[in-house]
């Protein structure tokens, strides 16, 4: 065979396995796009199963249960202020031997003070309270402070008429007032008594068991001479009732029925 037949031979030989390779390319490029199309058909087809739609249910009584409305309606509310910001001095009787007071000085009148006084008036004196025993005419102080808005007050006498004022000391020499100053005065008011009033007692005296309902009547000479002195009031119920068992560990005796009086 001649040389360039050979040659023509080789050259057509060469392209052939070019043509071959090539098309070999593009078929496996054409089989993976296929697999690729595959794998996101299959994928798609899972999404759309996943998300298909519930079928409807058939119309009928619903299932769902009605919310009960519990809310509770509050009718009417009323909220106490701390203050009422007016000058006042109030005295309640607690017990024969203690009276509660309660107290507050406007801001109207406190400005006034800190303008006749200077800024420093509240600082520079202290609050007090004059107990002023109007039946046995005798007075008393007891020191308070700015912290507080009431106090309960001691006292020795019973059955008398008191006052309360409210005024103030100064404690430094930086105080423009001399001695004391008074801001407010209190109403009037009678204590109760702490013993039984047997010097008003009828001829005839009344008792009644509230167990029982059983009225007993009993002069009031006989009974002085069944009683005798009376001490305490412990004494006085276990001579009147010496059948009953009286815890009088857990009776308070100082603390009557009988209101006080106000003026």
């Amino acid at each position: 065979m001649p040389r360039k037949a050979k040659e023509e031979t080789k050259e057509a030989k060469k392209s052939t396995t070019r043509k071959t390779s090539s098309s070999n390319k593009t078929a496996n490029s054409v089989v993976k796009k296929r697999e690729a199309k595959t794998k996101t058909q299959t994928k798609t087809k899972k999404v759309s199963t996943s998300t298909k739609k519930e079928p409807a249910k058939p119309k009928g009584k619903s299932t769902k249960k009605k919310a009960v409305n519990t809310a509770i309606s509050i009718a009417e509310y009323y909220d106490l202020p701390y203050r009422y910001n007016q000058t006042i001095v109030k005295v309640l009787a607690q017990t024969p031997n203690t009276l509660f007071v309660y107290w507050d000085i406007s801001d109207e009148d406190r400005k006034h003070y800190i303008e006749q006084y200077g800024p420093y008036f509240f600082h520079d004196t202290k609050p007090v309270l004059l107990v002023h025993n109007k039946t046995k005419n005798y007075d008393f102080e007891v020191e308070i402070n700015d912290f507080a808005n009431s106090w309960y007050l001691h006292l020795v006498d019973s059955n008398c008429e008191y006052k309360i004022e409210l005024g103030r000391r100064p404690i430094n020499e930086y105080a423009k007032i001399e001695n004391y100053l008074p801001i407010s005065n209190s109403n009037s008011m009678q204590s109760p008594n702490d013993h039984i009033l047997l010097d008003k007692l009828s001829h005839v005296v009344y008792f009644k068991n509230v167990k029982t309902n059983e009225v007993k009547t009993k002069t009031t000479l006989s009974l002085l001479k069944k009683i005798g002195k009376i001490s305490s009031m412990a004494k006085f119920y276990q001579k009147l009732y010496p059948e009953e068992e009286i815890n009088f560990t857990k009776l308070d005796l100082k603390n009557p029925s009988s209101s006080s009086t106000f003026k």
